[in-house]
């Protein structure tokens, strides 16, 4: 996401966010998709839905010089874990989306020569609730911006590309845009899709054996979508299908603030995006977020 932003009585003012104060920040980017059951009231009852969640997951892993003797590698990490889920049905539709932000510290193990959780520090959860689903979906697929009832407005980049997929799938084939992802038949896909008159590249899909979903990866990306501060896994409801890892790479861009003469410059991007071969929830597994 880009920018987050507020529309006061004029011009639309920048919102700080948590992780600018930091002379440094590595953030970390990747994309997912899964299908849920999600429960919509129709009258005076609850129909449970089959709905596309595609999620954009970004850790931010920040970090200041320490005053004392520390090696800069080795200071603790303050991380801001943040989940936007944009729901879908099988329309096309956007009908709902939301906000979950999970802060969490990471401190030097010397004996595992790594950073890992710090027990000690409480895990904090902040959930944000987006406008209305009938200009939420415009907002996201005209405008490539997601609006929240606080006000806030963030720049979709990225996201918005599959999002864009989601929809066109779910409008326009008898499968959602989960099951274009997981489906073992990728022939009769391909085949169906260019009956259609649908390029593979408009819905994202890629020929060959569909990808392996890791059941710790389903887990980890619940905890990330959870409310709740600490995880649990007899609340946990397994998807439909998925979670799908959108690409292949996870997009890390590294940050700093410089000081000149006493003057402390914004949070600026060091040199270009790297692509790497890491998987984002493998790694927050690996920092130890516990699944009780």
């Amino acid at each position: 996401m880009g920018t987050s932003i507020s529309l006061g009585n004029y011009e639309p003012d920048e919102v700080p966010e948590p992780w600018e104060e930091y002379q440094y920040r590595e953030l970390s980017s990747a994309y997912y998709t899964q299908s849920v059951n999600m429960a919509f009231k129709s009258g005076d009852i609850n129909l449970v839905h089959c709905i596309t969640a595609l999620t954009s997951l970004e850790l931010n892993k920040c970090f200041t010089d320490s005053e004392k003797n520390i090696d800069i590698y080795k200071v603790p990490r303050k991380c801001y874990l943040s989940a936007l889920t944009i729901y879908m049905d099988n329309k096309g539709k956007i009908v709902k989306g939301e906000k979950v932000l999970t802060e969490f510290k990471l401190i030097y193990d010397h004996s595992e020569k790594r950073h890992l959780l710090d027990t000690s520090y409480k895990i904090r959860k902040e959930k944000e609730a987006c406008i209305d689903a009938k200009e939420l979906h415009k907002d996201i697929l005209e405008n490539k911006t997601v609006t929240f009832r606080s006000g806030k407005i963030y720049i979709l980049k990225k996201f918005h590309e599959y999002i864009k997929q989601a929809s066109l799938c779910n409008r326009r084939t008898d499968v959602n845009y989960t099951n274009l992802k997981v489906a073992e038949n990728r022939d009769e896909l391909n085949k169906t899709l260019s009956l259609l008159g649908i390029t593979t590249a408009a819905v994202g899909f890629i020929p060959g054996k569909a990808p392996v979903i890791a059941d710790t990866a389903m887990k980890i990306l619940g905890m990330a979508l959870s409310a709740e501060p600490r995880f649990s896994l007899a609340e946990y409801t397994y998807p439909i299908k998925g979670p799908v890892y959108l690409d292949n790479t996870t997009i890390i861009q590294k940050y700093k603030r410089e000081n000149s003469n006493g003057y402390i410059s914004p949070q600026r991007p060091k040199g270009d995006p790297d692509k790497e071969n890491r998987d984002l929830l493998k790694e927050l597994e690996d920092f130890g977020l516990a699944l009780k």
